[in-house]
């Protein structure tokens, strides 16, 4: 990766070179041609990057530009900006990129246009026609594409927190559209992109619906920030009181949920587990990946036998592991239901579960101990 510092820093990955090689060539077929196309992707992405980034700049943001395989990204951090200060922001980078086409084109056609076999005529033109596309393509109304974010910030600036949900639907919906169509001509390549930005569009429409209004609310941002801090540096009461707080002022949204995760985990830290459970519960269908092993674990500790081996089967199949699978071969057995507890036995041994032999002989399993299916396995230890 080269990194090259300064009031902006810029980081160059290794994929962003062999994609605009891949594209150069593809063009091209020879390596002169090529080179001349790579070099004017760099100055072409760079250029819309910079439009972003001096922008933000100008608004009081710091900026930062990385140049990756899908093109470039442009990262900012500092104060919240109003709608407005980050439309600008985002519709500039399409248009110091379609500046940059322009000046090509009058380039050419004022200075150079009785030789239009050098290699700067034909550098003139590409920079023109690499320009153009970029910023119509760049322009429709998809995400993560700068159309896409403007169109996000003019639906939410009429309809609130709504109307970020709006956009990113629509943006799933014309890029699945778009897909389509690009398949239907045989363009494989733009049409598997499209496909793949739908399915990134409905990703974030999916977590969009959890969003609130409370949840642009700077202040809850501010105290759940602060709680998340005290528990980094391992001041848990303080953080679990900021986290009740916050429950107590927000009862929905992505806010509500994370304060109620972190607040849940300490409590069960503390051995409040029935509290933890009924703290957690509510939000089940909401959970994923580490609260939602959580929630399995309580629910089994509470004796909430079913409960736990459907959240357990959730959370094994988003992050399979042994200790999920462990605890719902614990349930069924417990339950009597033999084929099933052995089957999660088998996937607790195939994620890696150790003394396989001792955990057969918990207490656990005296329900299914006498069942010839397990004394088969207990003959055979998995």
């Amino acid at each position: 990766m080269i990194k090259i510092p300064g009031t902006i820093p810029i980081s160059i990955y290794p994929l962003f070179w062999l994609l605009a090689a891949a594209i150069a060539w593809m063009n091209t077929l020879n390596i002169f041609e090529a080179s001349i196309w790579v070099a004017i992707i760099f100055t072409s992405v760079l250029v819309h990057e910079y439009g972003h980034a001096l922008t933000a700049l100008f608004f009081g943001q710091k900026a930062k530009i990385d140049l990756v395989a899908m093109g470039g990204v442009t990262q900012r951090t500092g104060r919240k900006l109003k709608l407005w200060q980050d439309f600008i922001i985002v519709l500039n980078g399409p248009l110091a990129g379609l500046s940059l086409g322009i000046l090509a084109f009058i380039f050419k056609r004022s200075f150079i246009a009785s030789d239009s076999s050098s290699a700067l005529a034909y550098a003139l033109m590409v920079t023109f026609y690499v320009n153009i596309f970029w910023t119509i393509l760049n322009l429709v109304p998809v995400q993560p594409l700068d159309g896409g974010k403007l169109l996000g910030i003019i639906l939410e600036s009429l309809f609130g927190v709504r109307g970020i949900k709006i956009g990113l639907f629509i943006s799933m919906l014309l890029s699945i559209i778009l897909g389509l169509f690009f398949f239907s001509i045989h363009a494989v390549v733009a049409g598997v992109i499209f496909m793949m930005l739908a399915f990134e569009s409905y990703r974030s429409w999916k977590q969009s619906l959890l969003v609130t209004e409370q949840d642009q609310n700077l202040i809850l941002q501010h105290l759940l920030k602060e709680a998340e801090h005290d528990l980094k540096r391992g001041h848990k009461e303080e953080a679990l009181n900021k986290l009740q707080r916050i429950r107590d002022l927000t009862k929905s949204g992505v806010i509500y949920i994370n304060a109620t995760e972190h607040a849940a985990a300490l409590l069960a830290e503390r051995g409040a587990f029935q509290e933890a459970y009924e703290m957690l519960m509510p939000l089940s269908a909401k959970l994923e990946n580490d609260s939602l092993r959580l929630l399995q674990q309580l629910a089994y500790r509470q004796g909430q036998w079913q409960q736990a081996v459907k959240l357990g089967t959730r959370s094994y199949q988003s992050l399979p592991n042994y200790d999920t699978a462990l605890i719902n071969a614990f349930c069924l057995a417990i339950l009597g239901e033999v084929r099933p507890a052995i089957g999660w036995l088998q996937c607790a041994v195939k994620e890696g579960l150790p003394n396989l032999r001792e955990i057969l002989h918990q207490r656990e399993f005296d329900n299914i101990r006498h069942d010839p299916l397990f004394q088969k396995l207990e003959r055979t230890g998995g």
